[in-house]
Order: C-alpha cells, then sequence, then structure tokens
C-alpha cells in the first residue's frame, strides 16, 4: 500500500464491462496539469465541483466525448484536488484513457488507496473508512442503516464519548497521585468505582451487539445436513426456485457443499446443500465431500436436519446428537421430508414438508422469517471483527482498572490501565495506527474505492 500521498494516482470506479457509462478518478497535487494535457480547454481556471463537456485526447487523436467533474483540494473524497471522467462504457475506452493519464505522469491507485488518503488527510476516521467497505460488500440490505449510520460517523461520536470519559478519568487519577503527596484524594474511590464500571457496562453493550452485526452484515450460514438420499438437494431447489443442484434417487449424488442465497425479510440467507452423512463408501471423493460437511456444522448460523420420515421418524437422530456434540449453541431445526409417502400423521414440534411436490416448504421459508424477525434490524452500529477485537481489549483494561481500584492500588498504577484503554479506542478511530494496522484495514478494499 502507498502512504506517500504526494502522487497523483488514477483509477476505474465503477465496474468494468458493458455499460452506459464508465467512471475514472484522477486524485492528487497534479490531477489538474495531467488532464489538461487531454483537454483542448484547460480546466485549471474553472471552480471547484463544476462538470464540464471535453473531447478527450491523446496526442492528436480524440478518444473520446467526456464530462470532466472537478474538486478543489480540501473539498473531494480524498482532500486532494481530484478530477473525476465520465466516459462511455465498455472495455476499450476506459482502458484507453487510463493508459493516458499513466502516460502522462499518473500512478495506478491501488486497492482502498482513494479512501485510504481520504483518512490520511483527515477527511474519514477509521470506523468511516471501514463503513464504505461494508457498504460495497453487503449482502442483507437490513444492514444498510446501520453501516450508513456508521459511515455519517454516529459511531465515531459514540466511542469519542467513551474515550473522552476515559481521558478525563486518566487524567483525574495522574493528579490524583501528584497530590497524593498532600493528602487529597480528587477523586473519591466510592466515585472511581461508579464510573468504570459505567466505562465497563458502555463497551459491554457495544461487544454483546458484534454477533447481531455479523448476521446483519453476512446473514445467516444455513446448511441443510442428513443421510444420503433425504431430500436435501431438492428442499434447496426448491427454496431457490431453480436446479442448483443435482437431483437424483442415486444416493450419494452431491459429493461437494452447493451454495446459493435468498433474501427473507432484508436478511441475507445462504443455503448449503451437503454431501450426505454415512460411513459405508469407499468412493475417496464422496468420503472427502462428507468429511467436509462435517466441518460445515462449527460454520452454520441454522442447521436445518434433513430426516426421511419413510425411514422412520427417528431415523436422524444420531444426527441431531452430532450436532449437540460439534456446535451445541447452534440454532437447528428437524424437518420430515416425503410426508407425502407415509399415511400416518406426526405429532411432533419438526416441519413436515414433501419435496418433491413443493408442499410444506413455506413452513421453512417461515421458520427462517422467524429468525431474520428476531435480528435488531435497527442497530445503530455495524461492528467487524476488528473492533470487536479491540472494544475486548478496552474492557479488560477498563476491568483491570477496577479491580485494582478495589484493591486499593494506587492511583499511578490505575492510570496505567486506562492509558491501555484510551490507546485501544485510538487504535479503533484511527487517531493512533501502524502501517501494518492500515495496509490490514485497506487491502480488503476493491480498486477504485
Amino acid at each position: 500500500m502507498h502512504f506517500n500521498t504526494d502522487t497523483t494516482i488514477c483509477s476505474l470506479i465503477t465496474p468494468p464491462g458493458l455499460s452506459g457509462i464508465a467512471m475514472i478518478r484522477l486524485s492528487g497535487p497534479d490531477a489538474f496539469i495531467i488532464i489538461d494535457k487531454h483537454l483542448q480547454e484547460s480546466i485549471t481556471l474553472k471552480e471547484s465541483h463544476t462538470i464540464s463537456y471535453a473531447v478527450f485526447h491523446d496526442g492528436e487523436i480524440p478518444i473520446d466525448t467526456v464530462t470532466i467533474l472537478k474538486y478543489v483540494s480540501p473539498h473531494s473524497y480524498t482532500g486532494q484536488d481530484t478530477i473525476e471522467i465520465g466516459c462511455h462504457g465498455g472495455n476499450i475506452v476506459s482502458k484507453r484513457l487510463i493508459e493516458s493519464l499513466l502516460h502522462s505522469g499518473a500512478t495506478l491507485a491501488e486497492p482502498g488507496e482513494f479512501t485510504l488518503r481520504a483518512f490520511l488527510n483527515g477527511k474519514l476516521d477509521l470506523t468511516q473508512a471501514e463503513a464504505v467497505n461494508d457498504i460495497i460488500h453487503l449482502q442483507s440490505p437490513a444492514a444498510l442503516e446501520s453501516a450508513s449510520r456508521q459511515l455519517i460517523g454516529s459511531f465515531s461520536k459514540e466511542l469519542s464519548s467513551l474515550r473522552d470519559a476515559t481521558e478525563r478519568l486518566f487524567k483525574y487519577m495522574i493528579l490524583d497521585f501528584d497530590f497524593s503527596q498532600e493528602d487529597i484524594q480528587l477523586v473519591p474511590e466510592e466515585q472511581l468505582i461508579t464510573e468504570l464500571n459505567s466505562l465497563s457496562v458502555r463497551a459491554s453493550r457495544f461487544i454483546e451487539s458484534y454477533e447481531t452485526a455479523k448476521t446483519l452484515r453476512s446473514g445467516h450460514q444455513v446448511l441443510l445436513l442428513g443421510f444420503p438420499n433425504a431430500g436435501k438437494s431438492s428442499i434447496f431447489n426448491a427454496m431457490l426456485g431453480y436446479a442448483r443442484s443435482i437431483v437424483s434417487d442415486i444416493p450419494g449424488t452431491t459429493r461437494d457443499f452447493v451454495e446459493g442465497s435468498m433474501i427473507i425479510d432484508g436478511i441475507n440467507f445462504t443455503l448449503i446443500d451437503t454431501a450426505g452423512i454415512h460411513e459405508q463408501t469407499s468412493d475417496a471423493i464422496e468420503i472427502e465431500g462428507i468429511a467436509y460437511s462435517l466441518s460445515l456444522i462449527k460454520r452454520a448460523t441454522i442447521i436445518l436436519i434433513i430426516n426421511d420420515v419413510t425411514c422412520g421418524e427417528y431415523h436422524s437422530q444420531s444426527l441431531i446428537d452430532l450436532v449437540h456434540k460439534e456446535h451445541p449453541h447452534v440454532t437447528y431445526q428437524l424437518v420430515q421430508n416425503k410426508c407425502d409417502l407415509i399415511s400416518n400423521e406426526l405429532n411432533d414440534a419438526s416441519l413436515h414438508i414433501s419435496a418433491k411436490d413443493s408442499n410444506g416448504l413455506d413452513q421453512i421459508i417461515a421458520y427462517l422469517s422467524s429468525s431474520a424477525k428476531s435480528i435488531d434490524t435497527h442497530q445503530a452500529f455495524l461492528l467487524n471483527e476488528r473492533q470487536a477485537k479491540l472494544l475486548r481489549e478496552y474492557h479488560a483494561s477498563i476491568e483491570r482498572a477496577l479491580n485494582l481500584t478495589k484493591q486499593g492500588m494506587t492511583t499511578d498504577v490505575i492510570a496505567i490501565e486506562l492509558r491501555s484503554a484510551l490507546d485501544t479506542i485510538g487504535l479503533i478511530l484511527g487517531t493512533i495506527y501502524t502501517e501494518e494496522l492500515l495496509n490490514d484495514v485497506f487491502s480488503n478494499f476493491c480498486i477504485g474505492k
């Protein structure tokens, strides 16, 4: 990742391929000089936030009619002089324009480099930069509200408030230690315990929201688990509404896992059709598929155990036991399939369906819908793994400070833990950072953002 902001970078910022238009961004100290080399009329004297119509030339050769959007530093996405070129879409025009810009002195932008510059130039903090990436990669529409709030700085405000409260307490601890020789106590022990408890509770609320944020961001992973020929692939195809898995009366047809997605109540559900679980096979590929099916159990957030009811109502009990053993806290539901082939009625709490004629599939959809509705889609923030990890470290520091206070330790020792807690919030917001941290965050961005 480039941390030198003295260069002028460019990149396509719309998806490549056939389209009505494409957009190219050119940003950096020489943006206006470089674009002027390709226009018959200089852009330099035009005002910021204006759009012009022009012909883009490569030397004497006209390449395309374009629109030129001009943004003067610091009033741009990156905080630097920026030009956004609108040209015709397709694979040829935008490529030719970018080659011309590179020949004129621009450098090809790396993934996330525009947003990195926005961060380095103070246009965004790190949580807002991560929200940009979240919005691009969201799989569940319901997560957009939380990600948008994070983008406009709501999460930053909450973290800044937590940091300010922690910093105020830290400064009191330093002053308290300075005045301790004069037998003056600035913060009584009871008040200190109360304030530390308050910080701990606030951090805990953030941490507790992480699991919901994970589901909001990526949706549910729904694993279809069952013995061979239980009807997993038929259910999978019927739920998706098209044939994604091969369906056959021959047991062991599915040898690998197959994925497909559907949106229910704004939440993405990734359905995973797996190889049937059994031991009576000598086929190396099928054995590998079964092993992978077992490994997927721990990845799932919901498991549908598909039972062939013609083999007995409790035929899949060993699979239920396996799920309890491998993933004891996962949500699972027993689905009795092929109910059209039995004469007796089932009175258990399982779902009763016939995948062959799609009878009862609405029960599965309703079950998944209830899971979607249990998620707080108005959750304020969309914490990611990095932020959650650092908040746990913050919480641990506050808890240690709290225990030290109860043990009667001097305020200088307590201040060390508070300093550590402050540094942790700095790493979340990006007021403290390393190149390694920024590489980890921005390497996940797409080119052009």
